[in-house]
């Protein structure tokens, strides 16, 4: 399936801001890239209905605006599992699955958006996203902070994705805060030198970045460095691993 999945090392890291920007910058690049979110939970009530607010990020970019984008959205702003439960809900993977192949299967490449990390679970049965992303069989992109502690988180989540045979394509990092600069890019170096993953590019801190990201121009400016030939590298790479 042509795609990518896109996954956080944990709940704000970016991934929505990174899903955003990476379909921005493959469509620029003539590639009908088109974002997912399979699960939504913390529905936003806006105009007189439930709102998923990393959907209406997508929908910032006008070739995204009155698409249906996601398939669960559940209300309570907690782990999909529980916010199911509160609406006495079931996540049906399989469904996602579909989903994802369906949105996959003509010339669209799919960027399907996780839930947090790797192991937010779905249901009390054990089954957590990265069964999902082993099943989908994506190559996988990482959305990390650039700040404290993103060194020990980036590296578990590479390693668990490693465990389940799931490429990476890369990594996107993401200053979510104004913090040191020098620590950021050190934290940044160790990560790509210890994993020997490419860095697709890094997001600086933008106070605004909804309304940044409105903008045409802005979006362009933020990506126009990325190594978008290196993700569909690691895009080719990761689709040949399943074959």
């Amino acid at each position: 399936m042509p795609g990518i999945f896109i996954t956080g090392t944990d709940t704000d890291a970016g991934k929505t801001v990174a899903t955003v920007l990476l379909t921005h910058g493959l469509r620029e690049r003539g590639i009908e890239a088109v974002p997912y979110k399979p699960v939504q939970s913390g529905a936003e009530w806006k105009n007189g209905e439930w709102r998923a607010p990393d959907v209406d990020m997508y929908q910032l970019l006008p070739e995204m605006r009155g698409e249906k984008l996601h398939t669960y959205l559940f209300k309570k702003a907690s782990s999909p599992h529980l916010a199911a439960e509160e609406e006495q809900a079931i996540i049906d993977e399989e469904a996602i699955i579909k989903e994802i192949r369906r949105r996959s299967a003509g010339k669209q490449l799919v960027l399907a958006e996780g839930a947090g990390g790797v192991f937010v679970p779905l249901n009390r049965k054990g089954s957590s996203v990265i069964d999902v992303m082993a099943e989908a069989a994506l190559p996988v992109v990482i959305a990390a902070r650039t700040g404290l502690g993103t060194i020990n988180h980036t590296m578990l989540t590479i390693e668990a994705l490693q465990k389940r045979s799931l490429p990476i394509a890369g990594l996107v990092f993401s200053s979510i805060v104004p913090g040191e600069k020098a620590m950021e890019q050190d934290n940044m170096r160790v990560i790509q030198e210890w994993s020997g993953l490419p860095v697709i590019g890094h997001i600086p801190f933008i106070e605004d970045i909804q309304q940044a990201l409105q903008e045409r121009g802005r979006r362009s400016e933020i990506v126009k460095n990325w190594a978008f030939d290196r993700l569909m590298e690691g895009i080719e790479s990761g689709r040949n691993a399943f074959i």
